[in-house]
């Protein structure tokens, strides 16, 4: 404002004081409502902060108790050096007596000792390495893993693979599914491959064609690479392919690896050596500590959300002081709401755990819970899963067949009838009557592009050999397409079975529905006549169809998801060749996930909260602008009482001159009776 510091100066009044207590005095009664308006305004926004604190405190807390549930098992084994474990919430508590009396091995063989290499730099030879993997890896009665492609590994100056060093490098820098190294045994280097996968079926057949001298199976050149049932002095098995073996309470058990799942359901054996004889104590049991901790921070939360709500709502009617959100309706729908759904049975579920009260948290006088322990633990022990479908969303279908996917949040809590009108069927293609076996597959019959669900595949390249039977072949032909890296890639995987009574291979995707297809695309040029394969497409797949609480729903593959009612959203797949009443799929939100739903309803960006931060932020902003409103305001009136003050002081000390002239003349007249005046 203007400085009015030389007021008063003229006639010596303090005219400047006058102006100041005249702007304050207009600037009190406008700033103390300004001031009470934003005081009032702040608070409210901090108690709003308050709440949403309190709010997501109680959020995190029932997602926690999911959390916990799942957690809740625990493993105590006795020799942790034989094996470890890991767990989920599906472990049934029990007593296991382990014992390990093998690791899974991986398949390793060696070149010939009695010809070891004298250099790394040694020729190997140029041609053909073929190495397919399968059940023994033995001289004979090998059987190829029909999920596993044959890989051919070319030796050749272009590749700059045809020495032992070079060689090696080249298969480790390759996905061949093989690891090769050099070792000096003494008397000269030698090669070691391994194959990278444990387990029987991961055995390795090694085939060649030696370019050098012609000789596929002498021993020498690249034929000390080869290892099959017509070998002459080529690799040597250091190492059987093998299995983990090991047995649970005296039953026996093998796996490929030795990461044991599903030997005792919801616990995984990790296994890290063999000490036959030796058994291992396993006990699994429930860790109820967990989910009764998770269980009490959540009731600690919705105690502290309850107590808040209630300070920042009271009414104090002896001092008239009100919360700060006395009165405030998004504040009592939302408490209303939430009580509502903590006290009430959860939709979708049946059996004895349907509401909080049924594990012991129960609801008191003044609006917060307290939890009954001894009904707490029971619930915990007799019906763990139960307790955690109280929180967690829930799809229990009657058919062991139909499995629940997933849902949306437009899927409402109910039990829900499935009828199904049409099973899903997968795409095939069925070739014709071909040659008789043996077959030769060789130059020009042995590549072929396909397409697989809609994705067009690489060129698929057999392996030249003469095949004695069907069934060889048709696994052949199946590794080969699934280990294309582009069908991989998109997930297109097929089975190719023989059939012996019609002479026909038939090729079959994994895929179910309507964008499962086989079709091929290119085809050597006595392909149909040697194979039965032809240029074309199949019969295509179909989707299943059904309703879901009696509306159509619409079907993708084996899943069919409802479109409509109560259930839209709802998603299950449909197995079993069984067409009809399906039975009913209860299906529950759970608390955690209907607190979510309630709390983001509030707390979103366009929330019930937010909006009533928002209208807040926007008051206070205009406050502030009424604030500069009244600053200018007064600052044109202290600028107008300035210019009038200040023609005042003029005058009065115009006046006080003119007094001050007259006092001095009068002074200066003579007075009656003086001897001056006789």
């Amino acid at each position: 404002m203007a400085s009015i510091s030389s007021l008063g100066v003229g006639s010596g009044l303090a005219f400047g004081n006058i102006v100041t207590s005249l702007i304050a005095a207009e600037r009190a009664p406008s700033e103390q409502r300004l001031d009470s308006k934003q005081a009032g305004l702040t608070a409210e926004l901090s108690g709003l902060g308050i709440l949403r604190s309190s709010l997501s405190l109680l959020q995190g807390a029932s997602t926690e108790v999911i959390t916990a549930m799942s957690g809740s098992i625990k493993t105590v084994n006795s020799d942790v050096s034989v094996f470890t474990t890991t767990t989920t919430s599906i472990a049934a508590p029990g007593r296991y007596s382990v014992e390990v009396s093998a690791l899974a091995k991986a398949h390793a063989l060696v070149t010939n000792s009695t010809t070891p290499f004298t250099s790394v730099a040694d020729s190997v030879g140029t041609g053909t390495m073929s190495v397919s993997f399968g059940a023994t890896g033995v001289a004979d009665g090998f059987v190829q893993d029909i999920t596993k492609a044959t890989k051919k590994i070319t030796v050749s100056a272009a590749n700059n693979n045809t020495t032992v060093s070079n060689l090696r490098d080249y298969i480790n820098a390759n996905d061949f599914g093989i690891q090769a190294s050099i070792v000096n045994d003494g008397s000269g280097f030698r090669m070691i491959l391994m194959s990278e996968n444990t387990g029987a079926k991961n055995s390795m057949q090694i085939t060649v064609s030696d370019d050098s001298d012609g000789k596929n199976i002498d021993g020498l050149g690249l034929s000390q690479f080869a290892f099959n049932s017509a070998l002459v002095g080529g690799l040597s098995q250091t190492v059987a392919a093998g299995d983990a073996a090991l047995t649970i309470n005296g039953l026996a058990i093998t796996r490929e690896s030795n990461s044991v799942v599903g030997a005792i359901n919801g616990v995984t054996l990790n296994l890290l050596k063999s000490d036959m004889g030796k058994t291992v104590s396993l006990g699994v049991s429930k860790n109820l500590d967990l989910a009764k901790t998770a269980i009490k921070d959540f009731v600690d939360a919705y105690n502290g959300l309850v107590s808040g709500v209630k300070s920042l709502t009271k009414y104090d009617s002896k001092t008239r002081v009100s919360g700060v959100l006395n009165g405030d309706s998004i504040v009592r729908s939302f408490r209303s709401q939430l009580s509502n759904l903590l006290t009430n049975e959860v939709p979708g579920l049946s059996g004895d755990i349907k509401s909080l009260i049924d594990i012991g948290i129960i609801s008191k006088a003044d609006g917060t819970f307290q939890i009954n322990s001894n009904t707490l633990n029971s619930a915990l022990k007799k019906n763990l899963l139960g307790v955690a479908a109280l929180f967690s969303v829930k799809g229990l279908p009657s058919d062991s067949n139909i499995k629940y996917l997933s849902s949306t949040a437009d899927t409402v809590s109910g039990d829900y009838p499935v009828n199904i009108t049409a099973l899903s069927t997968q795409g095939h293609l069925n070739g014709t009557t071909m040659n008789s076996f043996p077959l030769i597959i060789g130059s020009t019959n042995d590549e072929f592009v396909i397409k697989v669900n809609g994705v067009v595949s690489g060129p698929i390249k057999l392996s030249s050999a003469s095949y004695e039977d069907g069934a060889s072949l048709a696994n052949h032909i199946t590794a080969q397409i699934n280990a294309d890296n582009v069908l991989k890639i998109a997930g297109g995987v097929v089975m190719v079975i023989y059939d012996s009574a019609s002479n026909q291979f038939d090729i079959t995707s994994l895929k179910y529905g309507e964008g499962s297809k086989i079709e091929f695309i290119a085809i050597d040029d006595s392909t149909t006549t040697d194979i039965g394969f032809s240029l074309g497409a199949g019969v295509g797949g179909t989707d299943v169809t059904g309703t879901i609480n009696g509306f159509s729903a619409t079907g993708n593959g084996q899943a069919l998801i409802s479109d409509l009612g109560l259930s839209k959203g709802l998603a299950l797949n449909i197995t079993e060749d069984i067409v009809g009443s399906r039975g009913s799929i209860p299906f529950s939100l759970g608390l955690s996930s209907s607190i979510e739903a309630l709390i983001n309803n509030y707390m979103k960006i366009d929330g019930f909260i937010s909006t009533k931060e928002d209208s807040i932020e926007n008051n206070l902003i205009d406050i502030t602008k009424e604030r500069n409103k009244l600053n200018i305001k007064l600052e044109s009136m202290e600028s107008q009482l300035i210019k009038k003050f200040t023609a005042l002081d003029a005058l009065v000390s115009k006046f006080n001159n003119v007094s001050s002239f007259l006092t001095l003349q009068l002074a200066s007249l003579p007075k009656p009776n003086s001897i001056n005046n006789k």
